[in-house]
């Protein structure tokens, strides 16, 4: 059963795509991995736990006690995932003497690990955390995907190609094409 990475904007509002597109892989038989912010991850979460929490992993970048999360954490996702029997990997990003972004950006790079496909969905076409974690995505060559309303995203950091329009199990969205190395 390959793995499919989920993430997106912390100001993602709450959208019915994000459960759609969520069950459609699901229905595919893939298995889901999130990080434990709010917004998108928390819209993954939940989707997830309606459908079957076992295919869930969560990373989070805050200790099992709560201690390390932050205003943008989704720890009532993340405790209620872990109650109803989802996999979930407290911190993930390292040890708490890490300070926070190094700790998100690490936890993304976890949960990337071993995935076939990476999904966002983006409030923004820039979005700086998510493109960090899409070029991460490009650099081991998975394919990423992204929903972004309006237009398409910004390139992700680094990478050289462009957004194409793509479809994700049916669902119009953006698909990265890295450009294409010259020989001579």
């Amino acid at each position: 059963m390959s793995q499919i990475h989920f993430g997106g904007s912390r100001s993602l509002p709450e959208i019915r795509l994000v459960n759609q597109v969520v069950t459609a892989a699901l229905v595919a038989g893939h298995r889901v991995r999130v990080g434990c912010a709010i917004g998108a991850d928390a819209q993954v979460i939940r989707s997830v736990l309606n459908y079957d929490p076992a295919r869930l992993s969560v990373f989070t970048a805050f200790a099992s006690d709560g201690s390390g999360s932050w205003a943008g954490s989704a720890t009532f996702d993340v405790f209620t995932a872990l109650e109803v029997g989802a996999d979930v990997q407290f911190s993930a990003g390292g040890p708490l003497s890490v300070p926070l972004a190094g700790r998100l950006m690490a936890r993304s790079r976890v949960a990337l690990s071993g995935c076939s496909a990476c999904v966002f969905f983006l409030s923004a076409p820039s979005s700086p955390g998510s493109l960090a974690v899409a070029a991460t995505a490009v650099h081991f060559q998975i394919p990423v995907f992204a929903f972004c309303n309006p237009g398409h995203p910004n390139a992700p950091r680094g990478c050289s190609g462009l957004w194409v329009a793509g479809s994700f199990y049916g669902f119009s969205c953006w698909r990265w094409q890295p450009a294409q190395s010259k020989f001579f």
